[in-house]
């Protein structure tokens, strides 16, 4: 089975330590820049005005919807950033929450996060790789995976192992980059596509007609496949603003943060959103079949 759409979007395949580096340097300003969690966004439409903090967590209420997590449940946020989906969960939930990334930084800023705004007794952090995960089978009722498996070139293994620490009948809610449409034919929109997704440490993206498939093979049924691409292809518009807001307050971004916001410099971005996009997002739900009498 072929998981990574080859052609324009190649960039270098990202390693767990070089995810980790990334976001050890990085997170404090992602953070920022995304107004709390370091995700897309999620917008009604052109005329829709919300700015990353709003359309973020509009994002991550998408997700949590879907998860339907039920009280006294064990939720496993997988890749967690620096908490704010997770803290955004223990808040209006009963439910025992770990989160894990493989950023040491990141563990340190989400748990600080849960202790500012008063969840830590209802979620923990920590650190571990998401395709080895240090937890025994079918440990967790729901796993919540916004925008990790984006790091993850193997997606099947990282399902797999998704599917082993979920219980019988458990869920996982994820979303991914995806493909969309024929490959780009100009050069140098090739070659900034992939400087972009390798300077973000983004694994190779995948198609979302692949997504069936995947999820078989990692033994979970699939209860929903949407490319949600419509409504999360503003954020990149929005991001470039927030950075270019972030060097007049503060000076120089991080070197690839710099390196993403100087090479969408020019971009026309209403014209961006008006036209066929060439990658986008998908939002995938998977479940466990339930136990046998």
């Amino acid at each position: 089975m072929s998981q990574a759409a080859s052609g324009p979007h190649s960039p270098v395949v990202p390693d767990p330590d070089d995810v980790d580096d990334f976001y050890d340097r990085n997170n404090r300003v992602l953070t920022e820049l995304f107004g709390g969690s370091i995700h897309y966004g999620y917008w009604h439409g052109p005329n829709d005005i919300s700015g990353l903090e709003v359309a973020g967590a509009r994002m991550t209420d998408e997700v949590l919807d879907r998860l339907d997590v039920q009280p006294g449940m064990k939720v496993l946020d997988l890749g967690c950033g620096t908490g704010g989906p997770g803290v955004r969960l223990a808040k209006w939930s009963d439910a025992d929450i770990t989160g894990i990334s493989v950023s040491a930084q990141d563990v340190a800023l989400a748990s600080q996060r849960a202790r500012d705004e008063g969840v830590a007794d209802r979620i923990r952090f920590q650190q571990a790789n998401a395709t080895r995960m240090p937890f025994e089978d079918g440990t967790f009722d729901r796993v919540l995976a916004l925008e990790s498996v984006v790091h993850i070139t193997d997606r099947v293994r990282a399902l797999k192992e998704i599917a082993r620490v979920l219980k019988p009948g458990g869920r996982v809610v994820l979303t991914d980059y995806i493909v969309l449409g024929p490959e780009i034919e100009d050069e140098d929109k090739r070659a900034a596509t992939a400087q972009i997704l390798s300077a973000m440490r983004t694994a190779p993206m995948v198609r979302a007609d692949a997504y069936p498939g995947f999820l078989a093979a990692a033994g979970l049924t699939a209860v929903e496949i949407t490319d949600i691409t419509e409504h999360t292809k503003y954020t990149l518009g929005r991001l470039h603003l927030a950075m270019a807001a972030h060097s007049r307050e503060h000076g120089a971004l991080p070197p690839e943060l710099k390196l993403v916001h100087d090479m969408c410099e020019g971009i026309d971005w209403v014209e961006y959103a008006q036209q066929p996009q060439t990658d986008g997002v998908v939002l995938v739900v998977g479940q466990i079949p339930p136990a046998r009498d």
